[in-house]
């Protein structure tokens, strides 16, 4: 009889993020009967490391190792590939899941020649995410990623639309990528969203959005729409949380200056546990230029908090079909002050869709369900697995 089977997971740090929220997911529920998971860092930092189960094993790159003296374009790639493929050793890993296609590059060179059986996810629009993280080298990274990607075992992507991402971006097989779902817990959301009331004033309607200040989330949407829905008499006043940190910090606050909205907006910055300001809003927000399945869209719909989003690439449309949301017209900004006035002039009918869609992501999103499908995986990474296995 053989014991369980030794995982690692290889991810770039424990940063507050999408990638990082889905790995802390995988290493607590994952059974321990079946597999012991190993957990390597390219750096050991961020916000989350705190939170990696006891039982987990850790190791990094950075800082343990010092930087090269001169710079050779791939040296560190092959470095870090290296101190991989000797942990895989020494750990006597049985099975590699990598996150990001930087991390499924770096497996990739890590196994060669392959050894161990591998699992690559991908959680962002294919062409996009290349075009953003190796803008460098592009063709040179396009290909080995292409092959990265078919070397794996599985690739499994987080919506269908991820999934046929990859087939026409990499040229994958359609049969090589399975769609399987975020991890979401959906009794820790509700336990994380009723630790406390936020301050709020009842005569008010609350907008709110979760996520890094950077370009490619889209606030600046949001001010702008917020800019055309102030004025003197609005029934009722329309405020918005703003929870998140990032670059684009000191420039959405002077936006909204200048929008005069600065009265409205609540900057409150980084936030280990945003679910109650989630909870106790009128609606959640997500402006995106793109998303994969984010967790904060879940975790909004699983509150109970009714979603207004970009129908923009990616599982948005996937996740908010069928009235589950509201989709919007992405990068304008009349579009999301049109949608934010209907919300709030139909409350009833908003909330009600809520509902049912908080229904609807209860009875789909299940974290041991979800874990148990990617554990049958990783088990039988050598089966035929339906395109649909969500």
């Amino acid at each position: 009889m053989t014991g369980p089977k030794r995982l690692m997971v290889l991810l770039g740090s424990m940063g507050a993020g999408g990638a990082e929220h889905q790995v802390l997911q995988l290493l607590r529920h994952i059974d321990r009967k079946r597999f012991v998971p190993h957990l390597y860092l390219m750096e050991r930092r961020g916000e989350w490391l705190d939170r990696i189960p006891d039982d987990v094993p850790v190791a990094s790159y950075w800082p343990e190792h010092p930087p090269p003296r001169v710079y050779v374009p791939g040296r560190i790639l092959c470095q870090q590939a290296q101190d991989v493929r000797r942990h895989v050793e020494q750990w006597r890993i049985d099975r590699i899941y990598d996150r990001t296609s930087q991390m499924t590059l770096t497996a990739y060179l890590a196994g060669r020649p392959k050894q161990t059986a591998r699992l690559s996810v991908a959680a962002g629009d294919p062409q996009r995410e290349f075009q953003k993280a190796h803008r460098r080298f592009a063709l040179v990274k396009r290909w080995l990623l292409r092959r990265a990607y078919h070397d794996a075992d599985r690739v499994i992507a987080v919506c269908e639309a991820v999934r046929q991402g990859l087939v026409r971006f990499f040229g994958l097989p359609p049969d090589h990528v399975v769609t399987l779902y975020p991890i979401v817990d959906r009794h820790e959301v509700a336990l994380r969203a009723d630790e406390f009331v936020p301050e709020r004033d009842p005569n008010s309607y609350y907008l709110v959005t979760v996520g890094r200040l950077e370009h490619e989330k889209g606030q600046r949407l949001l001010l702008e729409a917020m800019a055309r829905l102030v004025h003197p008499n609005d029934p009722p006043p329309i405020r918005l949380w703003l929870i998140g940190s990032g670059p684009d910090e000191p420039a959405l606050k002077k936006l909204a200056v200048a929008l005069r909205v600065e009265n409205r907006v609540e900057f409150l910055g980084y936030r280990p546990n945003p679910l109650p300001w989630v909870k106790h809003a009128d609606l959640y927000c997500c402006p995106s230029h793109y998303e994969g399945m984010p967790n904060a869209v879940l975790e909004a719909m699983l509150c109970g908090t009714p979603v207004v989003a970009a129908d923009s690439p990616g599982g948005l449309a996937e996740l908010l079909a069928h009235g589950r949301g509201l989709l919007v017209k992405p990068n304008t900004a009349g579009a999301w002050a049109q949608a934010i006035a209907a919300a709030r002039e139909d409350l009833p009918r908003t909330r009600q869709k809520a509902i049912q869609a908080q229904q609807w992501a209860c009875s789909r999103f299940d974290a041991d369900r979800q874990v148990r499908r990617l554990e049958e995986l990783l088990e039988n990474v050598d089966m035929p697995w339906p395109v649909d296995f969500v």
